[in-house]
């Protein structure tokens, strides 16, 4: 059986490394021995490349590597679609509204080019006329909780929106909830494992800037809106965060979530769970 396990060459840290052994144990406790690569191992493009592989777990960001290895008639999962919609929390917002799923009113900052920036940032007149203070403000492109900002007031995003542009970015209704948030971790069509994470007075929850994680039993209607976010996306393996306010609402959709820290809170094997799915679909 031949698997190939693709991870970034260039993004090597001690997590991503713990993330790579624990899906290669996985494998290697059902007795498939996964084929280890990085995507640095590759070359894309319109070249011939002979890249023929049963299932590629693609444990990585890059879309036009996916795309390629999908064009050599290989199933990836997630799919190079899934990655592109999760990578960009613009794109993860307009099309988890177009699918009509409960999320934080979202809007969209206009694009605009690396050389010219905002020469004027008057349409944040009309997000504050459709957003209530406090307001998120995310750039497009970013994970662990980073690159997400919070502005009390108009000067502060102001200077926030000037601050990240030209990178793209979002703007969110904040959605009070006590500084804590849902992980439910989607492998096909189930929830298979669910955190809580708290953060210890940081209004991000993120378990890497701090937070802490304990398993929690979601609701039914948690696990519908999870399972239903990561359809929508095209994500086979995700990591849906939901907060609580007045009901569920979809934060965001991880296509390539780190699950260690959720397998030590639950006591679930995750990386089980995935190999399962992986080898399900040969």
């Amino acid at each position: 059986m031949n698997i190939a396990l693709i991870t970034n060459g260039f993004f090597v840290t001690p997590k991503t490394e713990e993330i790579r052994l624990l899906l290669t144990k996985a494998f290697e406790q059902k007795g498939i021995k996964p084929i280890n690569l990085r995507n640095s191992d590759f070359l894309a493009g319109n070249i011939r490349h002979e890249a023929k592989f049963d299932v590629v777990l693609f444990w990585d960001k890059d879309v036009l590597l996916a795309k390629f290895l999908e064009d050599q008639g290989n199933e990836v999962i997630n799919s190079s679609e899934a990655l592109r919609v999760c990578d960009d929390k613009g794109i993860s917002a307009v099309t988890i509204a177009k699918a009509g799923l409960d999320m934080p009113k979202t809007i969209v900052a206009p694009f605009t080019y690396a050389n010219i920036g905002y020469d004027n940032v008057d349409f944040l007149k009309a997000v504050t006329n459709q957003l209530d203070f406090p307001i998120v403000v995310k750039e497009s492109h970013g994970s662990f909780g980073q690159q997400v900002y919070l502005a009390h007031n108009y000067d502060e995003l102001i200077d926030l929106t000037k601050r990240i542009v030209p990178k793209p970015m979002i703007f969110q209704q904040y959605i009070e909830c006590n500084s804590s948030d849902l992980r439910l971790q989607v492998v096909g069509d189930k929830v298979v494992a669910a955190v809580r994470r708290t953060s210890n007075g940081d209004f991000r929850a993120n378990a890497t800037l701090g937070g802490t994680m304990t398993a929690y039993s979601p609701t039914k209607a948690e696990i519908d809106l999870a399972i239903s976010a990561a359809k929508v996306v095209g994500a086979e393996i995700a990591g849906v965060d939901i907060m609580q306010g007045d009901k569920p609402y979809i934060c965001e959709v991880n296509a390539n979530a780190h699950f260690k820290r959720l397998m030590d809170a639950t006591g679930i094997d995750v990386a089980a769970k995935i190999a399962d799915y992986v080898l399900s679909k040969i």
